[in-house]
């Protein structure tokens, strides 16, 4: 009897951890793909759907204090707009929202923008926190 209790509960716990597996991989985008605004990544950083990535510009590469991306984009919306963009999108990523920017284990993400004479420009990075 114990032996065909064994053999039934076995192939149950194992579809049962594959069903939980399969869950955690799907639901995260789920929720995102329920948002209003299309959000698609470049090595994990989110893009609105409006901004333009400048890729001779952009780069990413692992250093020995952590992995370090840079993006330069360019978007005709308002500061306001991308910022509050970025303050809705980044906490349901696991950021939290601290200082100028976002922290998440040992990284911080970065927001920073500059006006030029076709508007504004932005740099959009994730860098490891400085032990200093």
């Amino acid at each position: 009897m114990a032996i065909l209790t064994l053999k039934t509960a076995l192939p149950i716990r194992i579809s049962a951890l594959l069903v939980i597996l399969l869950i955690s991989n799907i639901l995260p985008k789920l929720v995102f793909a329920q948002q209003p605004d299309t959000i698609s990544f470049i090595d994990d950083i989110p893009l609105m759907e409006t901004m333009n990535v400048e890729p001779e510009f952009s780069f990413s590469f692992d250093s020995p204090s952590g992995r370090i991306i840079i993006l330069i984009a360019t978007s005709d919306d308002k500061k306001e707009t991308v910022a509050q963009f970025y303050d809705e999108v980044m906490p349901k990523l696991g950021w939290m929202i601290k200082d100028s920017g976002y922290v998440r284990g040992a990284e911080k993400f970065q927001l920073l923008s500059s006006n030029n004479q076709n508007g504004i420009i932005w740099r959009l990075s994730i860098t490891p926190i400085s032990t200093e």
